[in-house]
């Protein structure tokens, strides 16, 4: 039976890709994140259609609004193809191209932070246009980082300070003095022989602040202080050892 793309899909499909989150996406991005250093011409990002059918694929970046329409997101960047139809097993090359006209308001000294959008839409079986499709959306971050910026950001994670927060439950401040941001994958806190941790702490932008909150009270025998793993520029992990100041 012959399939058609229904062109409706791409408009109403923000509605249902949340709930994809869990499934695995069938249009594979080759990496987690995307680091586009400021005086590159363009950066290559490859796409592979790991269906088994063919997939209408829609490709955008916003500024971190998840639900803003791809029509009205507003970002010093451009991509090609926006918009193209890949076949099972197929592969395609995304090109992002970064205006610097259009983003001369962004800072030179530290990195902006974006987020690539990848949506595959499956077609209608012909004759039944008005059959609900469920389109897959991938999101990953797109760090825009300045030529005064080196091309690693790993010291960032070394440098961040960590603070013990006085109160019942247990938290840790920490703060991040460098130019990039630092996204934490994971953190564990063992103090007076017992364990509290987070599997979801905030990403810290450069120089700002976040409150970690910890969950658990699991007894320890590790030495007292935080281990913290960050996700790389390859996006890979590294765990990290420090101590902390203390409000109490």
């Amino acid at each position: 039976m012959a399939v058609i793309f229904n062109p409706a899909v791409l408009a109403t499909s923000l509605a249902l890709l949340l709930i994809s989150g869990s499934l695995r996406a069938e249009i594979v991005i080759d990496r987690t994140r995307v680091v586009y250093p400021a005086p590159a011409r363009e950066v290559t990002v490859n796409l592979k259609n790991e269906s088994s059918g063919p997939r209408l694929v829609q490709a955008w970046i916003d500024d971190g609004d998840a639900q803003l329409a791809p029509e009205l997101s507003d970002v010093p960047f451009s991509l090609s193809p926006p918009i193209v139809r890949m076949e099972p097993g197929q592969g395609k090359a995304l090109r992002l191209t970064f205006n610097e006209r259009e983003g001369a308001a962004l800072p030179t000294d530290r990195e902006s932070v974006f987020w690539l959008n990848v949506l595959g839409v499956p077609p209608s079986p012909e004759g039944h246009a008005n059959t609900v499709q469920v389109a897959f959306r991938t999101r990953i971050k797109l760090f825009l980082r300045p030529k005064v910026l080196s091309t690693s950001s790993l010291e960032a994670a070394r440098a961040l300070k960590w603070r013990k927060l006085a109160g019942p439950e247990p938290r840790l401040g920490v703060s991040n003095p460098s130019a990039y941001y630092v996204t934490l994958s994971n953190v564990v806190l063992t103090v007076n022989g017992a364990q509290s941790s987070s599997d979801d702490p905030p990403m810290i932008a450069p120089h700002s602040a976040e409150v970690v909150l910890l969950t658990g009270a699991d007894r320890s025998q590790d030495k007292p202080g935080i281990r913290f793993t960050t996700i790389d520029d390859n996006g890979s992990t590294q765990t990290h050892q420090a101590e902390w100041t203390s409000d109490e």
